[in-house]
C-alpha cells in the first residue's frame, strides 16, 4: 500500500517542520510549507492526499486557501488546524485545535483518506 502524500501549510515553521518529521515517522509521507503562494505550488507539484491547512494563514484568507487549493486538487482532503478557537458554522472540513494530540490527528488523516478513496 503507497504512503499516504501529506502536505502542511502552517506559518510556523518550527511546529509545521516538527509535525512532518513525526508524521514521516509514522510511515506517512510529510512535507511542510510555511507560505500560502509556495502552499499552491507545492499541491500541484505534490499532488497530496490530505492537506493540514492553518486557518490563519498570512498572505490569504483560510475560505480563500481551500478554494484555490480544490481548483487545482478537487480531490484533495482538507483537514483545518487552528491555535484558536474555530468557527463551527463556517468550517464544513474536519477540523482540528492545536495542540494536537498525535494519534488524533492520524485518526483524523486515515478517516480523510478512507473518504477520498470513497470509503466513507
Amino acid at each position: 500500500m503507497p504512503q499516504t502524500k501529506l502536505l502542511i501549510i502552517d506559518d510556523e515553521e518550527d511546529y509545521a517542520s516538527a509535525l512532518a518529521e513525526r508524521l514521516n515517522l509514522r510511515n506517512f509521507e510529510a512535507a511542510a510549507v510555511y507560505e500560502a503562494k509556495e502552499a499552491l505550488a507545492a499541491v500541484e507539484i505534490n499532488h497530496p492526499d490530505v492537506i493540514l491547512l492553518d486557518l490563519c494563514m498570512p498572505g490569504m484568507e483560510a475560505k480563500d486557501m481551500i478554494k484555490a487549493i480544490k481548483s487545482v486538487a478537487p480531490e484533495v482532503e482538507i483537514i483545518i488546524v487552528s491555535g484558536h478557537a474555530l468557527p463551527a458554522a463556517e468550517i464544513k472540513q474536519t477540523a482540528l485545535v492545536k495542540p494536537i494530540e498525535i494519534k488524533e490527528l492520524i485518526e483524523k488523516i486515515n478517516k480523510a483518506v478512507l473518504k477520498k478513496q470513497g470509503a466513507l
